[in-house]
């Protein structure tokens, strides 16, 4: 009796155990390609900002509603933290 259950019992182990390495197999290759995404980035190494704004108005400390050289505001105000210097 005992020996039957064992064998059922390492028969069911054996089909977790191909069901779990088909898990890790698959966690393996989304890791493989989170960091050939990563390793493989070809972006520019230019700066990514638009282009060159005139702050317009301090609503407070900090915050600024900004207009591109046209005289064209920009429908939000802008924090200091996400803006850059350039003198001109």
């Amino acid at each position: 009796m005992k020996k039957d259950t064992s064998d059922a019992q390492l028969r069911e182990n054996l089909d977790f155990l191909e069901e779990k390495c088909a898990k890790a197999h698959l966690r393996e290759l989304t890791y493989k390609k989170a960091i050939a995404r990563l390793y493989n980035n070809k972006g520019k190494l230019a700066p990514t900002w638009e282009g060159l704004y005139r702050v317009v108005r301090m609503i407070r400390e900090g915050t600024y509603i900004l207009a591109n050289l046209d005289g064209k505001q920009l429908p939000r105000t802008w924090h200091i933290s996400n803006l850059r210097k350039f003198y001109t």
